[in-house]
């Protein structure tokens, strides 16, 4: 295996950078739970685990295309993050991948890298139009091979981000920040450094989907202050290269100011160009658009009755498909009148507004006793009710001063990069 020297980091692709916000315009699609790999932290642990779950097996090249076709044409998405389970071990993956480029959706898989070990393999993906890859490194050595359960995984990982290096594929990386990981996160930085990645997105392990179930102990699980000085050293590592780097569901309290502005809770999180559009992510998160056999639930907007909708979805399929015309029209009155109201009270506010029921309601967050005397709490998700179980209340610490209302009041002082085919609306 090849060894990128220290000395000579790798230049990265040459994209142009902003700091102007945007929602973004990247939808998501989860084409089955099938893995090679049993990552401890997984959100779909479970799924990935039980042949038998509803949502195991990959759906048909058919049914990904029409969710793409609904991505693109229903939602205006203009970029995808295509994710398994693993996605490059889909038999049809690479005539998806020229599918999303035919219709304007600029795919990048979302990869633990083990296929793409092979240098055929990833120059099949190049050759199909794959944007780029967002690869899970999720330790260094021994650990990553850990606490993604398969001995040799981080060889083969390695070698996959070389292979991109060699044949100018475009990465980024994505690290779940589980307890093993926390020392090493200044060195994963490095790693991204010397390999030209264009971001880094840290990512607190949180008790989403299959997480719920109680596999988060104090032992897989870090403490905030434990996780605070070894990410500060990272970011500002990624910060003097250049690199952007992004922190995902931590509680804006926990980092010193300056480094709030790379940190994304639910309400910021539209803002994140490579993040999933809410407006589409509510669509495709539904169960049946997870699941190979199941009809699609009809697609809704954000604004008026969306949320009804989620609630009642498989009321709302089986009449959609029972009595198509009524269906249809009934649809169509939902998009109307979900535009109207972004027009006149404006889509931020129905962004935003999905991004506190998302924290609150659907994923757990909540503010502590401290919160309350803190001035960014209208903006912060504050801390996941388990994680209070777990560590207790005491890292809360109530930021002074005057009081953000603007979700955007911290990322609007990050650069981040502009690909190409995002330039007539990031920047």
């Amino acid at each position: 295996m090849a060894v990128v020297p220290e000395t000579a980091p790798v230049e990265r692709h040459d994209y142009p950078k902003t700091k102007k916000r945007t929602l973004n315009r990247r939808g998501v699609l989860w084409l089955g739970q099938t893995c090679n790999l049993r990552c401890y932290f997984c959100y779909f642990l479970n799924r990935i685990a039980d042949t038998e779950h509803p949502e195991h097996a990959f759906m048909t090249l058919e049914k990904a295309k029409a969710i793409c076709h609904t991505l693109r044409y229903t939602y205006g998405n203009t970029a995808i993050d295509i994710q398994g389970g693993e996605p490059t071990i889909l038999p049809d993956i690479l005539e998806l991948i020229l599918y999303c480029n035919e219709i304007g959706l600029y795919p990048t898989l979302i990869t633990n890298g083990l296929v793409l070990a092979k240098k055929e393999k990833l120059q099949e993906f190049k050759d199909a139009g794959i944007r780029d890859f967002l690869v899970s490194l999720h330790g260094i050595g021994d650990v990553h091979d850990e606490v993604v359960c398969r001995k040799g995984a981080y060889v083969k990982i390695i070698q996959a981000i070389e292979n991109m290096v060699e044949l100018g594929v475009p990465f980024r990386f994505n690290c779940t920040m589980s307890s093993p990981v926390i020392s090493l996160l200044p060195e994963i930085a490095q790693k991204a450094i010397d390999y030209g990645a264009n971001a880094v997105n840290f990512i607190a392990f949180n008790p989403f989907e299959d997480q719920e179930t109680g596999i988060r102990t104090h032992d897989n699980v870090a403490k905030y202050s434990d996780i605070k000085p070894m990410l500060s050293e990272a970011m500002d590592k990624l910060e003097d290269a250049g690199i952007e780097c992004n922190v995902r569901y931590m509680p804006l309290c926990v980092v010193d100011e300056k480094y709030r502005k790379n940190f994304y809770n639910f309400q910021q999180l539209p803002y994140d160009h490579h993040e999933w559009d809410y407006n589409s992510w509510n669509w495709t998160g539904l169960q049946p658009q997870r699941m190979n056999p199941e009809k699609l639930v009809p697609a809704f907007l954000i604004g008026p009755f969306a949320r009804e909708i989620q609630y009642r979805y498989p009321g709302v399929t089986r009449r959609y498909y029972e009595h198509p015309i009524l269906g249809k029209v009934g649809l169509t009155v939902q998009h109307v009148l979900a535009k109207i109201a972004h027009g006149v009270m404006g889509k931020h506010r129905f962004y935003r507004e999905e991004g506190a029921i998302r924290a609150n309601h659907d994923a757990g967050y909540e503010h502590v006793g401290p919160c309350a005397q803190c001035s960014t709490k209208s903006i912060c998700d504050g801390f996941h009710c388990d994680y209070t179980d777990l560590f207790g209340e005491d890292e809360a610490a109530p930021i002074s001063g005057s009081t953000p209302r603007d979700a955007l009041h911290y990322i609007s002082d990050q650069e981040k990069i502009v690909e190409p085919e995002d330039e007539s609306w990031a920047l």
